[in-house]
C-alpha cells in the first residue's frame, strides 16, 4: 500500500471519478454530484495508485461534527487496504480540523464496509428505512458514529 498517495480531487477529476463511482456501486454518485461536492466546497479527496485515481472520498464538516458522505474504491484496486487507508485519511484530516465526531450512513448489504467501519470504531445509532435504491425496491441505511477525540491513537491499527 506504500505507493498510495492522496490529493484534493480537482474539477478535471470528476469525469473519472464519476466512471469509478459507478464501477464501484451501481448506484453510486453522478457528475453533478461531485460537482456539487466541489462546488459546496466539501472536503474531496483522491487516492493515486501507480499515477491512477483508485478512490476517493468527500467529507462534509460542520463545526466539529463530520459527515463522510462516500468513499469509494475502484474494484480493479479492491482488496489491498486502501478502503482503509482512506478512511484513515478522512478521519485524520477531521481531527486536524477539530472534528470530534463523524458520521455515515452505508447499504445494511455492503458487509465489507461495515466491517471496515466497526473496525475503525464506529458504532451502530440507527437504521434509515428504504434509504437507498436497489435493483429490485430498496435498502436500508445502517446510520453509524465515531468519535474521533481518542484518534489517531486508538485507530492507529487502521
Amino acid at each position: 500500500m506504500n505507493d498510495l498517495s492522496f490529493r484534493p480531487m480537482a474539477t478535471a477529476d470528476i469525469e473519472s471519478v464519476a466512471v469509478l463511482s459507478k464501477r464501484a456501486d451501481p448506484f453510486g454518485w453522478t457528475v453533478a454530484n461531485f460537482q456539487s461536492a466541489l462546488a459546496a466546497g466539501y472536503d474531496c479527496v483522491v487516492a493515486l495508485a501507480a499515477g491512477k485515481i483508485a478512490g476517493y472520498r468527500i467529507v462534509m464538516q460542520v463545526f466539529d461534527e463530520t459527515e463522510l458522505l462516500e468513499i469509494a474504491v475502484d474494484p480493479e484496486f479492491q482488496g489491498r487496504g486502501f478502503g482503509r487507508a482512506l478512511l484513515m485519511n478522512a478521519m485524520t484530516d477531521a481531527r486536524k480540523r477539530a472534528g470530534r465526531l463523524m458520521r455515515l450512513e452505508v447499504r445494511i448489504g455492503n458487509t465489507r464496509a461495515l466491517r471496515l467501519y466497526e473496525s475503525a470504531g464506529f458504532k451502530r445509532v440507527g437504521v434509515r428505512r428504504g434509504y437507498y435504491p436497489a435493483e429490485k425496491g430498496r435498502e436500508d441505511a445502517v446510520l453509524m458514529d465515531c468519535g474521533l477525540t481518542e484518534f489517531p491513537a486508538r485507530s492507529h491499527g487502521l
